[in-house]
């Protein structure tokens, strides 16, 4: 059916608009249904859920146990306590003083990133690293860190930024430069107060105290790859049994292959090899001296020179063929 009015028709509707009998006014709005929406508000990316982050923030959890345990000499535990977006301001608002801070780059991605530390975590950090027992209390309050502890705090740090390069690497070939530390929240403006960012709080538990540790990334950020972040595809794929990875290899190293080593090719006539007899001599098309081709299950893996080992015809290689 044509969707197309005929000039008949076009005129009888100009006609009728003309003379008021088609009404043109614009409906009148119900405001106790309408709501008003800025479009400049991230509320909308607040509610995203990204499966690959949860998955990333977790196996850093795990290698950041295994790190601060042999840091410490200690078994200690790491959990996350909360993975959630919020505004810059409302997060800056949470952070007590003093605290420890920390900026940081994640090239090639734009933007910085920070990480906190817990005033009570870094004197048990300290104290155990010492030679303490990690036990005692210490007044957080009115005092700020010395030379001695922000040098130890800088090692931990270093070692947690590491650990978190590691854990992006299959998602995105991460180099985090460490850029400052901090004491004042009011000095680390990473991003404007009304961003959203990705906070996710870790707390670190020992044999006698606990305290925290927050990474806080821009959404900003990671938004150039927030849609690997939602895939769960990428989550499958990221996720490595090493017991799988193990046996898999033990099994590939113990399977019979078939391999040749060949010593030359040459071409005869049928009538040629029809009169051959023994003690004739073959010419093949290359020297004694030349590498002999290995071939393993028909492909081209290692070239050598023949020999004699123990009595038995052995090769010795001289080269591994490396496919392009």
């Amino acid at each position: 059916m044509s969707q197309i009015l005929s000039q008949d028709e076009v005129d009888a509707l100009l006609k009728g608009i003309s003379g008021g009998e088609i009404e043109t006014e614009p409906e009148a709005i119900d405001e106790s249904i309408s709501h008003p929406y800025d479009l400049t508000s991230q509320d909308k990316i607040v509610r995203d859920r990204m499966p690959t982050l949860e998955m990333l923030t977790e196996q850093f959890a795990r290698m950041f146990r295994t790190t601060m345990s042999s840091l410490l000499r200690k078994v200690v535990s790491v959990n996350i306590v909360s993975l959630k977006m919020m505004k810059y301001g409302e997060f800056m608002r949470t952070v007590p003083l003093p605290t420890s801070m920390h900026v940081f780059k994640m090239d090639p991605l734009k933007g910085n990133s920070l990480f906190v530390f817990e005033s009570k975590i870094i004197f048990t950090l300290v104290d155990i690293l010492f030679g303490g027992t990690g036990r005692d209390s210490f007044k957080v309050e009115g005092r700020d860190f010395t030379a001695i502890e922000n040098g130890l705090i800088r090692k931990v740090v270093l070692s947690a930024l590491n650990d978190l390069e590691k854990v992006w690497k299959p998602l995105i070939n991460l180099n985090i430069v460490y850029q400052r530390s901090e004491v004042n929240p009011q000095f680390v403006q990473i991003v404007l107060p009304s961003e959203v960012v990705i906070v996710t709080v870790f707390e670190i538990e020992m044999d006698f105290s606990s305290g925290n540790i927050t990474l806080c990334i821009p959404y900003s950020t990671i938004e150039p790859i927030k849609e690997k972040m939602r895939s769960g595809y990428q989550v499958d794929n990221l996720e490595v049994s090493d017991e799988w990875k193990e046996s898999l290899e033990s099994e590939v190293r113990l399977s019979s292959v078939n391999m040749e080593v060949l010593l030359g090719k040459t071409e005869l006539k049928g009538r040629e090899i029809a009169n051959l007899k023994k003690g004739d001599v073959i010419l093949l098309d290359r020297y004694y001296s030349d590498d002999l081709d290995v071939y393993v299950e028909g492909f081209l893996k290692f070239k050598g020179q023949p020999g004699v080992y123990k009595g038995n015809q052995a090769l010795q290689i001289s080269q591994v063929i490396m496919e392009d």
